[in-house]
Parts: structure tokens; sequence; C-alpha cells
């Protein structure tokens, strides 16, 4: 790789001489696109720029996809050494949008998705598997990975970030599993890097927790699969419900401290070990005149669960972990999953338990005689039928995240009552849900046999292993194609600014016996420091000793260094 570099060229002339290149060394099966074209091509590149969070739009110069790793190598190489900003795509699910950049080279590597288990259970993964794909590739063979909740979410930053989902209170989290990986390094050079019994080096153990990007640009992953059981249900339990949906206070039938209580008390015993998974979801509201009383506040509360076993002893876990606190509402999934399923696993075991869906706020509207924008004939049949549309769970959509996570103590009296403040705000308001900008948390546990039995993990750098449960603040709007067809004529826009303002104020509320930040849920305006605890030194160090990267071309804002 010999190119002629010259201290007066320009980004125009950089940018020719790498596709000049590129396009003579990387194999036929490699698609380039470039910023530059006609009209035509200006609208096909902009959906090619698109990521899940719509919040940003930003433009690479040009995007290279990959389908082997030494087309990532070349394309690497040939960046660096044109001096060239460089980032990666897998998914395109990084909440800051950190996984593209505008005047940067961008290496989407969603097209290397092969799947390989051998006898052992060891996965051969690539970086570009998505989890509705990927988890029914595995459950093809009878085994799984500690996966996600989220149907369109990658495994490379999902693994590298740590990988909570709904199977962490029993296998961890999948950075765990990792036993090997393929990467490029920051000099552009491959290396394989294998665990040897308990024998971690250093790379690996910073990729299994340590965040993504920092250290290489892993071409595959080999993670250590388990078992899928028999019978797999996944459920939800409602309290505390909307008299409709246009309406932003619940009916309050339990005041929510003893809704989180009794999760808690579910997520803690050492009895409740075929609850594999769960999280909490729980609505913020407008702040009444009222004076506020954290023992009696009503919010309303969506358990969802992943349950081992039949319906018969789903039922029976629900009544007796939750009396004097019945759910006003329970549904249990028809299709199951697990061995004894012939039902494709994504399609019917995956949905993304972060996202309050907008359908049914549709639904109502419709209902009410307004004029709503549907995305196909289809879904204009099921309002005229008076038939559910399905959930929107997947629709990439303007949002921001931030987070924290409950010590091991628990939240206590004062920190139940800092939480539940912050989830009652005049920052929230009246009408929201109508125009589908939504407000909320949800609370993923991390408690349960897994880290109970293996208090230090795997050897991970996953710095939160003796927390209960992440506690992510979101805000979301234009969930929905219909919505954001509106363009900028939609009233929500009136709200999002004091929506993003009570993110901010989320951020920095002092809530007692809370700490640290989950990198997976990332907020750029949290100290990098923060995400990786009492490991970020170490990480650190191996950033500056093993990955051969002097000028840091590995960075993006919340990176090692």
């Amino acid at each position: 790789m010999k190119i002629e570099l010259s201290a007066h060229d320009s980004h125009h002339e950089l940018l020719s001489k790498y596709l000049g290149q590129l396009n003579e060394e990387v194999t036929a099966e490699t698609e380039i696109m470039v910023i530059a074209g006609d009209w035509a091509h200006q609208i096909a590149y902009n959906k090619h720029c698109q990521i899940f969070n719509k919040r940003f739009q930003k433009k690479p110069w040009a995007i290279i996809y990959c389908k082997h790793k030494v087309d990532v190598v070349i394309a690497y190489r040939l960046a660096v050494a044109l001096k060239l900003p460089v980032r990666i795509r897998a998914g395109g699910h990084d909440h800051e949008g950190e996984c593209i950049d505008t005047n940067a080279i961008l290496i989407d590597v969603s097209r290397m998705d092969v799947v390989d288990v051998d006898e052992n259970g060891l996965a051969t993964i690539g970086p570009g598997n998505i989890f509705k794909n990927l988890t029914t590739k595995l459950a093809d063979e009878d085994v799984m990975i500690p996966h996600g909740t989220c149907a369109t979410v990658g495994i490379s930053g999902f693994i590298m970030g740590g990988g909570w989902g709904p199977w962490t209170r029993k296998y961890g989290m999948c950075c765990e599993r990792l036993m090997g990986v393929d990467i490029v390094l920051g000099n552009g050079h491959s290396a394989i890097i294998n665990a040897d019994g308990d024998n971690v080096p250093d790379l690996l153990w910073a990729l299994r927790g340590g965040g993504p990007m920092s250290y290489g640009l892993v071409t595959e992953f080999r993670v250590q699969t388990f078992p899928l059981p028999k019978v797999l249900i996944r459920f939800n339990l409602d309290w505390n419900l909307y008299p409709d949906e246009f309406c932003d206070e619940p009916t309050c039938s339990y005041p929510t401290i003893k809704v989180l209580k009794a999760w808690e008390n579910v997520i803690e015993s050492d009895q409740t070990s075929r609850l594999i998974g769960t999280n909490l979801q729980v609505n913020g509201k407008p702040a009444s005149g009222d004076s506020f009383d954290y023992e009696t506040v009503c919010h309303n509360c969506r358990m969802y669960g992943y349950w081992e076993g039949d319906e018969d002893s789903l039922n029976a876990f629900i009544e007796e972990w939750f009396k004097g606190v019945e759910p006003n509402h329970i549904d249990i999934n028809p299709n199951h999953g697990g061995t004894e399923s012939n039902s494709a696993y994504g399609d019917q075991l995956m949905s993304d338990w972060a996202r309050v869906s907008y359908h049914k706020v549709l639904e109502a509207r419709y209902r009410n005689g307004e004029n709503v924008t549907v995305e196909s004939e289809e879904h204009r049949q099921l309002l005229l039928e008076g038939k559910p549309l399905p959930p929107d769970y997947d629709d990439p959509a303007p949002h921001k995240i931030t987070s924290r996570l409950v010590d091991s103590q628990g939240l206590g009296n004062e920190g139940y009552k800092a939480f539940l403040q912050s989830l009652t705000s005049e920052l929230i308001l009246e009408g929201n849900r109508k125009l589908g900008l939504f407000t909320y948390v949800t609370l993923g546990a991390i408690v349960g046999d897994y880290y109970r039995e293996n208090p230090e993990g795997g050897n991970s750098a996953f710095p939160f292993k003796d927390k209960l449960y992440t506690i992510q603040y979101q805000t979301w709007w234009n969930t929905h194609e219909s919505e954001a067809k509106e363009k900028q004529n939609n009233y929500v826009y009136n709200r999002t600014n004091r929506a993003l303002d009570w993110m901010e104020v989320a951020r920095d509320y002092n809530i007692p016996n809370t700490s640290g930040a989950f990198i997976s849920f990332k907020d750029s305006s949290i100290p990098t420091k923060t995400y990786f605890a009492q490991n970020y030194d170490e990480l650190v160090r191996i950033k500056e000793d093993c990955v051969e990267d002097p000028y840091n071309h590995l960075r993006i804002r919340k990176s090692i260094i």
C-alpha cells in the first residue's frame, strides 16, 4: 500500500486518492457510497446515513460496506495512511450517534453476518448481526447467548458495552461469555485474541464491557452459548392503567412505591430463578398542584419478563409474589420460545423493553375521528376493522437517554423519595402522550443468580456487577412513521425542549444510593470515567499499551482516551 501524500492536499484530493486506491484493493462484494452525486443519489445516500437516533443527521464522506475482514483492514489502513478520520457502524444504535460522523470515512460491517456454532457450543458471530436474525439462527441450534431486548440492535456495540438483557439474572451480561475476537488494531494489523481457560488477555478483558471503538475494529466475535430451555415465555404486567390513550394521569390502583418494592423483592430473591430477566418501566407524569408525597404518588408501570417454564408456573409466580399489588393487566405472549417451540425466536421473543409504543395512541386518535397518516394500506385496513396495529418498537426515532445504577444496599427511603420525585415534573406537560412524546424510566435487573454466585463475573471490565439494577431515563418523540411525515408542522416541537430539559434535570438529580452510568445508555455529557468507574485507569493503560494507536485514530467522544 503505497500512497503519495502532499502537505498541500485538500480534503477533496485526499478523498479522491482514498477512493481510487480503495477501488483497486477491496473485494468485489464491497459497496462504496460517496457523498457526491445527483439528486437521486443524494436521496439514496441520505437513507444510508440514517442511524437509529434520528436526532442526529451526519454526512460521512464515504460509506464502505464491507463483507469480509480483509476489506475492513484495507478500508481502515487507507484512511489512516491518508490521515482521514474513521468511524465504524454495525447496528447503528449508538444513542449519541457516535457510530457515524460528518466528514469521515464510515466503515459499515452490517453485512458481515456469519453465524456458526461448533460442537462445544462456541458461536462464531460476525459483527453485523442484529438480534432478530442472530437469536433465530442460534435458537435453530437449540442454543442462545444473553442477548438484548431490541430486535435491531447489533451484537458489536452491545457486547462491548456490557450487554444487558432478558437473560441477565441467570447468565449475567453478555460480555461475560466473550471468549475471543478477531480485531484490527490501531496500526491496521489484524490480531486473533482468545481466552485460554482462566487466562484472559488484557485486550480481551477490555473488550468485555470496556466500551466500543477504543481498542480496535472487531471483525469476528466468539461467544460461548448456553442450552436453550424447553419452554420460554415473554410476558408483561401492568399497574395504574391510563383511562384512555390521550390521558397523562393514570388511574391509581397502587402507589408506585408499592409496585417498585414488589419488583425489587422479586429480583433480589434467590427463590425466583425462573424469572431469568426483567425490567420495570415507570412513566413520568406532570406535577400537580398538590404537595408531593412519595408514599402515595401513582405512575403507570409495566414489568417485562422472561420466564423459564409453562404458563401455570408463571401464573403461580405472579399470584405469590404480587399479593397486595395485583397487576391490573397480565399479558402472556402465546408464542413461546425454547426447544419445544416451532416459532422463529427473533420474531416471537424479541421485543423492545425500552420503548413506549405509539400504536395505541394512533388507534385512539383514529377512533376519535382524527385524520391520521398510516404507513401502509395494510395498516389503514386494520384501523378500519378496529384491529390493533403492529407495535412500532423498532422504528428509528429521535430520542435522548441518560442513566445511573442503584447501589447494592438499595435506594432507601430518601432514595425512593428523590427517584419518584424526578418522575413527577412540571417539565412533563399535559397532552404529551397524545402527541407521541414519551418520558419515562426503565429499570433493568442486574441482581440474580449469576452475579450472586459469581460476584466477579467472568473476568470482565463491566464495572457494576454488584449493582441491583440500572435506571435508564428516556425521552422519545416522532416514534411512528406517521408522525415523522408531519415534518416541521408538528405540535410536538412546542414541547421537546422541555422534555429534553427534564432529561438534564433527571441526569443531575440527587438520588441517594445511586451511582455510575451504563455506557450502552450513552449520554455524552456524563464524564467517561463515570461509565467505567474503578476500571477506568486500567482501561486507559490497556489502550496505551496494547492497541498500537499512538495518534488515537480509534476514538469517539466516549471512548477510552
